[in-house]
């Protein structure tokens, strides 16, 4: 695994921890977690880089800080 690699698997890993803390107990009834599984299995799968799951869900998370 190439160090590029290695570091958007940790990147991935650490914004999939920060989207899980910062759910309350009540947000995860109406949660919806495609777009972090799709992101999961393509990286699982491939070893080039992220997807393009993980790239909409990059997009949507700096939309939604206003970045």
């Amino acid at each position: 695994m190439t160090p590029e690699v290695e570091l958007i698997r940790a990147l991935a890993e650490d914004l999939a921890l920060e989207i899980l803390v910062s759910y309350t107990p009540e947000n995860f009834q109406q949660a919806d977690f495609t777009s972090l599984g799709k992101a999961a299995v393509y990286l699982t799968q491939h070893d080039e880089g992220p997807g393009p799951a993980l790239e909409e869900l990059i997009k949507k998370m700096q939309h939604a800080q206003g970045t």
